[in-house]
């Protein structure tokens, strides 16, 4: 099989290796669609640990083309899409954090590849309504539905999401469900503030034309946002939701920093208005509930383009320069 062999920095190299056979337990997947990740250009920027070589991708559907023993040769056929690990149910993580994190998974291989291997566990039947591609937008909406259920939604409420990528789409949407009255979105990309309007925006800032700050508080009569969302991973930016939400309201940090960030804020202030802020990485138990969700979306348009693996490395710089909403890499052929 054809794979994406990354080696450091922005180097991949189309390899050719063995076809994978599934180990007990195990399933093999034909990879149709495989989405690029925030994470995938932050790695090849440096800016998130991962060792080279290596193959990347984890956000893929496929189907499955041979099973390992203790897995029913029934599911051969069977259209899926791939959770990143397993989980046991049993260990501390499972029990009193989440099963995203646990401590006994076994980990998907990259699914930059025309297969992949997969725990059985970790690979889901689409449902009714749910095609391959837009299956593969489930890991990263997963992250965002578990997100967005962090705070509680006050009523009334007014919330900002900072970042109009394809996981600031699905946090606006998630937010705007839970109930929130009116969703401000922040995104200087013209084709991503109107996408955001399709996912149920109602206020939307191009922050390089209008001051962000009297956006928000002409909507909040001057008093600031109840739950800010930075979904882009810059320290400054989850700084600007401490700023812009008011006293005892909550931020919610879903885009993923760099590692040894600093978090560039006014601790007395935080302090004396009593912010919130929490944490959100990853799916939390929310990957197999977010598959029954997706088809209630309005997703038309989201994924902005197709690549063939031989143009990872586009996919993946196309993406850091924030060309489209969602890029997919389609490893069997587009």
């Amino acid at each position: 099989m054809k794979v994406a062999m990354w080696h450091g920095a922005g180097k991949f190299v189309i390899e050719e290796k063995p076809d994978p056979s599934p180990g007990p337990g195990q399933v093999v997947i034909k990879v149709d669609t495989v989405g690029v990740c925030g994470t995938d250009v932050h790695i090849t920027q440096g800016l998130f640990p991962a060792t080279a070589p290596s193959v990347l991708g984890h956000e893929f559907s496929g189907t499955i083309a041979a099973t390992g023993k203790g897995v029913g040769r029934r599911r051969v056929g069977e259209q899926v899409v791939c959770d990143i690990t397993s989980h046991c149910g049993k260990c501390a993580n499972c029990r009193e954090w989440t099963i995203s994190r646990c401590e006994n998974s076994q980990r998907s291989s990259g699914a930059l590849a025309e297969f992949s291997v997969v725990p059985a566990q970790s690979a889901h039947r689409l449902p009714e309504g749910l095609d391959l591609e837009t299956a593969a937008l489930t890991e990263p909406a997963s992250c965002c539905l578990s997100g967005s259920e962090m705070w509680p939604m006050p009523k009334d409420a007014v919330v900002l999401v900072i970042g109009g990528g394809i996981m600031g789409q699905f946090t606006v949407a998630f937010l705007k469900r839970r109930g929130a009255k009116t969703v401000i979105l922040s995104e200087p990309v013209a084709s991503r503030r109107e996408l955001g309007r399709q996912m149920g925006a109602d206020v939307l800032n191009d922050p390089r034309a209008e001051d962000l700050g009297e956006v928000v508080m002409r909507e909040t009569n001057g008093r600031g946002v109840h739950i800010a969302a930075e979904v882009v991973g810059k320290t400054e930016l989850v700084g600007r939701c401490i700023e812009l939400t008011r006293p005892r309201g909550n931020v919610l940090m879903i885009g993923v920093c760099p590692q040894k960030s600093i978090l560039p804020t006014d601790m007395y202030d935080f302090h004396y208005r009593e912010i919130g802020l929490r944490g959100a990485f990853g799916r939390g138990n929310c990957f197999k509930r977010t598959l029954h969700v997706l088809p209630e979306l309005n997703l038309n348009g989201v994924i902005s383009a197709r690549y063939p693996l031989e143009r990872t490395y586009d996919a993946i710089y196309d993406s850091g320069q924030g060309r489209g909403v969602k890029l997919v890499v389609k490893p069997n052929g587009i």
